[in-house]
């Protein structure tokens, strides 16, 4: 079988959401060049409108501006479906393929209200409220992207399951950083379980998290066993949007190794990573 990634695009010739996933969500990235050629843009947008709504929360700081921001693309999704995209070259990658993204359009809706929860002053109560607030973030871009590749019935709860242990994961990664903006929306059950009270900026940073990280990759990995249960029912053209589980495992690993201490656990994808990638897409796993 010939590897997608021998054809994968130079630098030069990828487009700008593209060329956005490779350098913010590269598991992503690679994992969408197993994807068929003719929806392989699609998904590159989607990722990259899902980058764009997920770093509001990362860059303003006030809760207003980020509401400002959302609803910008809350108004660009109707202006699109108008025919009048805005000049934004993500929200042009939308309208330029609006056909098969109607479709999809309240997956879209749903992962923005996701996002306007994280601006908010409370965190989630339990981790059902923890992971109900990831299933509509993404959880909602993982079902989308099965929707584009024609996914049906059991595949997206395989996905469901991958999207809930993509948002863990990615939350946990991002603590450091949350921390020190003290912006971190652990919920209080959790915290208040291992000993610990509301989380502000510390000299120790996350590594005083680690208990509450171990629960939280224990249940990714949860997610990510749940989520092969249903392997057989995922057509090989939609394997790539279920893909990057395989990454997970390699990061979670690496967590558990550095003490669940998430400064010392790497984020990007190790350099074997295309060609596990390739191993578990010939054999039709994820």
């Amino acid at each position: 079988m010939r590897s997608p990634l021998r054809s994968e695009p130079g630098r030069a010739r990828l487009s700008h959401c593209a060329a956005e996933v490779r350098a913010h969500d590269p598991d992503r990235y690679l994992a969408t060049l197993f994807a068929p050629a003719e929806i392989r843009e699609a998904l590159f947008v989607l990722y990259a409108f899902d980058h764009e709504i997920g770093r509001v929360r990362r860059i303003v700081t006030e809760p207003m501006a980020g509401l400002v921001r959302l609803q910008w693309w809350r108004d660009a999704l109707a202006a699109i479906a108008a025919g009048r995209p805005p000049a934004h070259p993500v929200a042009e990658g939308l309208h330029a393929r609006w056909a098969g993204f109607q479709e999809v359009r309240a997956r879209l809706d749903a992962a923005i209200d996701a996002r306007e929860q994280d601006l908010g002053a409370e965190p989630p109560a339990g981790l059902a409220g923890l992971e109900e607030r990831l299933g509509a973030s993404s959880g909602e871009i993982t079902l989308a992207a099965l929707d584009l590749l024609d996914a049906k019935d059991r595949a997206r709860t395989a996905g469901r399951h991958l999207g809930l242990a993509l948002g863990l994961v990615r939350l946990v990664q991002s603590l450091p950083g949350d921390v020190r903006h003290n912006r971190v929306v652990l919920p209080d059950a959790m915290l208040a379980r291992h000993g610990l009270g509301a989380v502000g900026p510390r000299r120790d940073g996350a590594a005083a998290l680690r208990p509450v990280i171990a629960e939280l990759a224990a249940r990714a990995r949860e997610h990510l066993t749940m989520a092969r249960r249903h392997r057989d029912a995922v057509p090989q053209r939609a394997l790539s949007a279920l893909l990057p589980a395989s990454l997970l495992d390699a990061y979670l690993r690496r967590l558990a190794r550095a003490d669940f201490d998430p400064r010392f656990a790497r984020t990007a994808p190790a350099g074997s990573a295309p060609l596990r990638l390739f191993g578990r897409f010939a054999l039709g796993r994820y």
